[in-house]
């Protein structure tokens, strides 16, 4: 009998963490989308300001870094550590340009999450629609839950986005083994820098 009492008590404390953790994150999720809405709204901002403050308000929540790594799938071990390092970078900056490019279609739309699943203890998928005056594109925020948290970043962080079915990550990773089938990573890396 204690058995089965020490059970529900797990089960029952782990949905509270559960609840508590996305909670928590919803809150972020929420607080961070309308920074970004109001970074958008300021009119006194010139294209550049605005950019660099969206991408001080997201980069919080997001692991571009990892994402940069997840990208490039196998072919990310055999890389030199100097290598890792500029495609890294070179991916955070096309991650944050295309970013801040889609900000300048921004057109009062609204964010409004529908649902939030948690499939594992480290996992949690955040189902949203961006609701426009004419339409309404489904998109999906793919969080982790982080081992040990790191300077300016949150707990739980953004590794995929999917936007209308289409995951970034994998889109990323089959263009980007496209480029290496052909060619080598210098080639690909060429192709980052522009």
């Amino acid at each position: 009998m204690t058995n089965i009492f020490i059970k529900i008590i797990l089960i029952l404390s782990f949905g509270l963490v559960s609840l508590n953790a996305s909670n928590t994150v919803k809150k972020e999720f929420n607080d961070t989308f309308d920074s970004i809405i109001e970074v958008v709204k300021d009119s006194t901002l010139t294209k550049e300001e605005r950019n660099k403050k969206i991408i001080d308000t997201i980069n919080p929540i997001f692991d571009f870094e990892l994402m940069a790594k997840l990208s490039l799938g196998k072919t990310w071990k055999q890389l030199s550590k100097d290598t890792q390092e500029e495609f890294v970078s070179l991916y955070v900056k096309r991650m944050k340009n295309s970013y801040s490019a889609k900000i300048d279609g921004y057109a009062d739309e609204k964010v409004i999450i529908n649902d939030i699943t948690q499939p594992k203890s480290t996992r949690m998928v955040f189902y949203t629609s961006l609701v426009g005056d004419n339409d309404s594109i489904n998109i999906e925020y793919k969080y982790y839950k982080t081992k040990t948290k790191r300077d300016n970043k949150k707990v739980w962080l953004i590794y995929d986005v999917v936007i209308e079915g289409i995951s970034i990550l994998k889109t990323d990773r089959a263009q980007f083994s496209a480029v290496l089938k052909r060619g080598s990573i210098e080639s690909l890396m060429q192709k980052l820098r522009g």
